[in-house]
């Protein structure tokens, strides 16, 4: 059984449409039904969809010179990219720590 879940972690690689969603799978429905309850108990954090974001663009193949382009091809504001670079600053340094 496949179906999707809600998952602020989860950057498509070609669809931006498909952003914040996850694919997954189980042996059966019962199967399926926890591993969505599990995901609905993880918070969705908008500024981690959106690193995800950033960072897809930043690993393609055209280099981004300017932030308005960034803004551009992610299809966000400056100020949540702003938002998006200190969630991720803020987790590295949690992780470093």
């Amino acid at each position: 059984m496949c179906g999707h879940v809600a998952d602020s972690s989860a950057v498509h690689p070609d669809d931006p449409l498909h952003d914040g969603l996850r694919r997954v799978t189980a042996c059966c429905e019962a199967h399926l039904e926890l591993v969505r309850a599990a995901y609905r108990q993880r918070p969705f954090v908008q500024e981690e969809l959106w690193a995800g974001k950033i960072s897809r663009v930043l690993t393609s193949r055209r280099p981004v010179l300017a932030l308005r382009e960034l803004a551009c091809r992610t299809g966000l504001d400056e100020p949540d990219i702003r938002r998006a670079i200190a969630w991720h600053n803020e987790r590295r340094r949690r992780m470093d720590a």
